[in-house]
C-alpha cells in the first residue's frame, strides 16, 4: 500500500501541476476567443477524444496490465500496441481530412481546417499514451511526470503565442499536433533509458529483448485481448462527452462553453483522487493476481474509503466556491457556468465510487459487468439529456450526469460488488 501512495503522490504531482497548466490553456482560450469560439474549440477536442479511445481500443489499458504482470515482454507489447495503433489512428486522420466529412462534423464552419487536423492530433495522443501506460506499468511515475509537463508547459506557451498572432481554433490545433510530436520524441527516449536500467536490473531482458515472441505479442492476438477495455474505453469517451455533445447539437457553441467551464472546473475538485487511478489499476491487476483474491479485495475496500472521503471534500468546496471559481478563473462572461459546476460537484461522490469499482471489476475479469453498467451510464445520460438539455442547457446535462452516475452506484451496490468489498474491508482490519 506504502508503494501505491507513494505512486500515487508522483501522479498527484503530475496531474496538479498538469491540470493547473492545461486549465490555465482553456482560460486563456475562453478569456482571448470568447464564449463562441471557445464552445467550438471545446467540441473539437471532445470529439479527438471520443475518436481517440476507439484508436486506443482499449490497448493502454491492457498494455498496463500485462506488463504490471510481464516486464520482460515490454518491448514486444509495446511494440504491438504502436501498430496496432497506428493503423486505427491513421485511418482516423486520413477520413477526417477528407473536406466534406470535415464540413459535416464541424460544429461552425470555421473550425473546418481544425477538424482536418485533428485526426493527426488523435493518433499521436494514442501513440503517447502507450508510452504512459508502460511507464505507469514499470512503476516509473517520474517518466510520466517528466513527458506530461514539460509537454503541456511548452503548449502553454505556445498557446499564448497563438492567441497573440493567430488567433483561431485551426491554429490552436496544429500547435498541439506539435506539441505531441516532441512528447512522442521523449517518450522513445526515455523507454530506452527505463529499458536499459530494468535490464541491469534482471527483471527483464536487456534492450533488443528476448529471442522470439509468445503469441500474445502480436499485434492481432494484443488486440483481442484488448477488446473488452476497447468497449470501455469508449464507453467511458462517450459517458465524459456525450453530455457535451447534447448540449452543442441542441443548444449551440456558448452553450457548449459554459457546460465545458464547468466541467473543467469540476476535474480540479477530483483531482487529487483522481490521480490515484492510473496506479490503482496495476496496483490492483498485480494484488489480485487471481480473480477473487483477499489482497486484491482488501485494497479495493480501502480505495472505496478514501474516494468517498475526497468525494464529500469535493462536494463541500464546489457548493460553497462554484461562483468565485468561475468568475476569478474565466470571468464574469461565464457566470452562467456556476450552476452546472454546483451540480457536477454533488456528482464527484457516486463518480469516483463507480470509477473505483469499474477497475475493480476489470482486474479480476468480470468485464462484461464493468461493460454493461458502462452502457447503462451513457445510455441514461442520453435519456435524461435529451429532454433536460432542452430544458436547461447545461444544468440539464448536469442534472442528467448526476442521475445516471447515482444510478450506476445503486446498480453496483444492488449487484453486491461493494458490499462484498466492505466486508472483506472490516475483516482485514479486526484482523490487524
Amino acid at each position: 500500500m506504502q508503494g501505491l501512495l507513494n505512486r500515487g503522490l508522483t501522479l498527484l504531482v503530475n496531474n496538479s501541476v498538469g491540470q493547473g497548466l492545461a486549465f490555465l490553456t482553456s482560460v486563456a482560450i475562453g478569456r482571448v476567443l470568447g464564449a463562441t469560439a471557445f464552445g467550438q474549440y471545446a467540441a473539437v477536442m471532445a470529439m479527438v477524444f471520443v475518436l481517440g479511445m476507439v484508436a486506443e481500443a482499449g490497448l493502454e489499458a491492457s498494455l498496463t496490465r500485462e506488463v504490471a504482470r510481464r516486464p520482460e515482454r515490454s518491448r514486444a507489447l509495446l511494440a504491438a500496441s504502436l501498430r496496432a495503433k497506428g493503423t486505427l489512428g491513421g485511418s482516423f486522420a486520413l477520413l477526417l481530412a477528407v473536406p466534406p466529412l470535415a464540413e459535416i462534423l464541424a460544429p461552425d464552419p470555421g473550425a473546418v481546417g481544425a477538424i482536418r487536423l485533428s485526426g493527426v492530433l488523435l493518433a499521436l495522443n494514442a501513440a503517447n499514451s502507450s508510452f504512459a501506460a508502460l511507464f505507469r506499468a514499470w512503476g516509473k511515475m517520474r517518466y510520466v511526470l517528466l513527458v506530461n509537463l514539460t509537454g503541456l508547459a511548452v503548449q502553454l506557451a505556445g498557446v499564448l503565442a497563438v492567441l497573440l498572432l493567430a488567433p483561431t481554433v485551426t491554429a490552436l490545433v496544429a500547435w498541439l499536433i506539435l506539441v505531441q510530436v516532441g512528447e512522442l520524441l521523449g517518450g522513445m527516449a526515455l523507454f530506452r533509458r527505463g529499458e536499459a536500467q530494468i535490464a541491469r536490473e534482471g527483471t527483464a531482458p536487456a534492450p533488443g529483448g528476448s529471442p522470439g515472441t509468445s503469441p500474445m505479442d502480436s499485434t492481432v492476438a494484443l488486440l483481442r485481448r484488448s477488446l473488452p477495455f476497447a468497449l470501455a474505453g469508449v464507453l467511458g469517451a462517450l459517458q465524459l462527452r456525450v453530455d457535451l455533445f447534447l448540449v452543442e447539437a441542441l443548444r449551440g457553441p456558448a452553450e457548449v462553453a459554459m457546460f465545458s467551464v464547468a466541467a473543467r472546473l469540476q476535474g480540479l475538485l477530483t483531482l487529487a483522487p483522481a490521480s490515484f487511478f492510473a496506479v490503482l489499476f496495476p496496483a490492483l491487476a498485480a494484488a489480485h493476481g487471481e480473480s477473487g483474491s483477499m489482497a486484491g479485495e482488501r485494497l479495493y475496500g480501502r480505495a472505496l474509503v478514501r474516494m468517498a472521503l475526497a468525494g464529500c471534500a469535493a462536494v463541500a468546496v464546489g457548493l460553497a466556491l462554484a461562483d468565485v471559481l468561475v468568475v476569478v478563473a474565466f470571468g464574469r462572461a461565464y457566470a452562467a457556468a456556476a450552476l452546472p459546476l454546483r451540480i457536477l460537484a454533488v456528482q464527484a461522490v457516486p463518480f469516483l465510487l463507480n470509477t473505483t469499482t469499474t477497475l475493480h471489476l476489470y482486474t479480476t475479469g468480470r468485464e462484461k459487468l464493468a461493460n454493461s453498467t458502462a452502457a447503462l451510464n451513457v445510455a441514461l445520460r442520453l435519456v435524461f439529456g435529451w429532454s433536460l438539455v432542452r430544458l436547461w442547457g447545461a444544468p440539464g446535462a448536469a442534472v442528467a450526469d448526476l442521475a445516471a452516475e447515482g444510478v450506476v452506484l445503486a446498480a453496483y451496490w444492488a449487484n453486491g460488488v461493494m458490499r462484498e468489498a466492505g466486508g472483506v474491508y472490516r475483516v482485514a482490519e479486526v484482523a490487524r
